[in-house]
């Protein structure tokens, strides 16, 4: 699968970034795990505050994929793609399925790790369904605003990015209002889900305005 190319071209294409990304992320975990041990007490503030880490996997993978989209379209992969018969709607779905590989696998891993800590399976499905929602729902919009750039690798790339850091801050400041646990539990449930099907929604409806002619700068 061209996905798997990706995947691995992905995480290649500059190792000091992948590992530069890769420690603050683990930075993260560290401190969410600290937390536990020293709170012992998940309050809901702190509970939505353990969504930093695993999201911030996924914000890191959704950046390199990006990146690698832009550099292959300047390149001329994507033309080359293209002229292989490869449909543009395919190519750019073989991109979220690549960040998806790697992204979903981490975000389970992560969240697992925090739910055994608080010792809560509701928490730590609320904490997955969350954190896939927020990293899943960067990649469309990113990829589709690199696509609409005729030069390709502008300063409006990462929007998606700061998308997900917004989404992300915002829950951690919505801690702070919303006191009662059953309130903070509804807000990542709902919102969570919300989230989530709209990043499905946005990836397959983008993938239908994918054009070659504009696919290739």
């Amino acid at each position: 699968m061209i996905s798997f190319l990706f995947l691995k071209r992905m995480i290649k294409r500059s190792y000091s970034t992948t590992i530069y990304f890769l420690i603050a992320s683990i930075i993260f975990l560290i401190i969410d795990i600290s937390e536990i041990v020293r709170i012992k007490i998940i309050l809901p503030f702190i509970l939505i505050s353990l969504l930093m880490s695993p999201s911030f996997f996924g914000i890191m993978f959704s950046s390199l994929t990006v990146s690698l989209f832009i550099d292959d379209r300047q390149n001329g992969l994507l033309e080359f793609l293209i002229a292989e018969g490869i449909k543009p709607r395919k190519i750019y779905y073989e991109y979220v399925l690549a960040f998806l590989l790697i992204s979903i696998p981490i975000t389970v891993i992560v969240s697992v790790i925090l739910g055994l800590l608080v010792r809560n399976l509701y928490y730590m499905i609320l904490i997955l369904i969350d954190s896939i929602g927020i990293s899943w729902v960067i990649i469309p919009p990113s990829l589709y605003l690199s696509y609409l750039q005729k030069t390709a690798g502008s300063s409006r790339s990462p929007l998606g990015t700061y998308i997900g850091f917004t989404i992300l801050l915002s829950y951690v400041y919505s801690g702070t209002i919303i006191k009662s646990a059953i309130g903070i539990q509804n807000l990542m449930l709902y919102a969570g889900i919300t989230i989530l099907l709209i990043a499905i929604l946005l990836t397959i409806v983008i993938g239908y305005t994918i054009k070659s002619e504009k696919l290739i700068p």
